[in-house]
């Protein structure tokens, strides 16, 4: 991966631009409310991605409850996709995971979605489920992937 990002935790204050990002990069964008109800959410984390320069340039959503890791939402500004961050963005969740308990990662992707169903199972995550007509935007089924999260990688 190229050049230095770190991640952060978002907070109000960065909800104008998680929904600019959300918009850039999904079809059915989540509204600001979602955001605001998962920075509500107790057991919710909301990270930003921070390029270089200090510009948000991505998020992930995720949820960890008991030993399960579920990740709602992983994006990167379009602009800046195809450098590694998407990796190495969901490299440091799936860790922050392990580190709070999570055996296992979950999550739902397009059927549609080459690249992001790319980059899951580039990082090990296998099919174990179809969810049929989950997107309301346009009927689409949803892949259920998941990746068990002990041992070394």
């Amino acid at each position: 991966m190229s050049g230095d990002w770190s991640v952060r935790d978002a907070g109000e204050g960065d909800l104008t631009r998680l929904v600019e990002i959300e918009a850039l990069c999904f079809s059915n964008p989540w509204p600001r409310q979602a955001f605001e109800q998962e920075l509500r959410t107790p057991f919710a984390r909301l990270w930003l991605l921070v390029d270089e320069a200090g510009e948000t340039v991505g998020f992930a959503d995720f949820w960890i409850v008991e030993d399960e890791l579920h990740l709602l939402s992983l994006a990167v500004c379009p602009d800046r996709q195809r450098a590694g961050l998407g990796h190495g963005l969901l490299e440091r969740v799936e860790a922050e995971g392990r580190e709070h308990g999570a055996a296992m990662s979950l999550l739902e992707v397009r059927a549609g979605n080459a690249a992001a169903q790319a980059l899951y199972r580039g990082r090990g995550y296998r099919q174990v489920g179809v969810r049929r007509r989950y997107y309301s935007d346009t009927g689409e089924d949803a892949f259920v992937l998941m990746k068990f999260l002990g041992g070394a990688e």
